[in-house]
């Protein structure tokens, strides 16, 4: 399963960034659809040049944005999501990965980051493995999905292989969830699963 990966920019560095960035879901768009499409549970990458700065305040872009530009004291509340360029296409591309990895992923009153998962209304928390964290993951980005597009693509399990694995993993995720007291559920219908309050 590959990230998802929203990259915002005017110039024309987007026409090669799929070449390096081939192993993540890009969706490429123009600066100004920012304040429409920035999901706090989707990791964004921000490619401001001189002649984009006039466009937008970016100071109230939250943490789950990266900025790369040459610009000189841009207006951004996390200063470490910057990134100056120029830069070498290694170092931006791991950059990017790491950027990814650590990116909060939140719904409701639920927060993932790296393995931990948190309530952030009483500040309870309690540790996901790593499949346990791949499937929140995709579920709260997606909000909706079947269960065997998890068997398959998170699991590994072919759909036509009869097995529990799936129900297993569901269940102790409701489990993790409930005891942080959390408002958020996950539902099974008609081989659908969804994440709703």
């Amino acid at each position: 399963m590959k990230n998802r990966l929203n990259i915002f920019c005017n110039n024309n560095i987007k026409n090669f960034l799929p070449y390096f960035l081939s192993d993540y879901e890009l969706t490429i768009m123009k600066l100004d659809q920012i304040k429409d499409n920035i999901q706090a549970s989707q990791a964004n990458i921000i490619i401001i040049s001189k002649n984009d700065i006039d466009l937008r305040d970016y100071g109230k872009l939250n943490d789950n944005c990266l900025i790369i530009s040459n610009l000189k004291n841009l207006n951004f509340k996390n200063k470490s999501n910057i990134l100056k360029s120029p830069l070498s296409i290694n170092h931006l591309k791991n950059r990017i990965e790491h950027f990814v990895q650590n990116i909060k992923v939140q719904f409701h009153d639920l927060s993932l980051y790296n393995d931990k998962l948190i309530n952030l209304n009483n500040d309870n928390f309690c540790y996901l493995t790593k499949i346990e964290l791949e499937i929140l993951t995709y579920l709260i980005r997606k909000k909706e999905t079947s269960k065997n597009f998890i068997k398959e693509n998170i699991l590994k399990i072919k759909s036509n292989i009869e097995t529990n694995s799936l129900e297993s993993h569901l269940s102790r995720i409701r489990k993790k969830i409930n005891t942080l007291k959390s408002k958020v559920r996950i539902q099974t219908k008609n081989e659908k699963l969804l994440i709703t309050i």
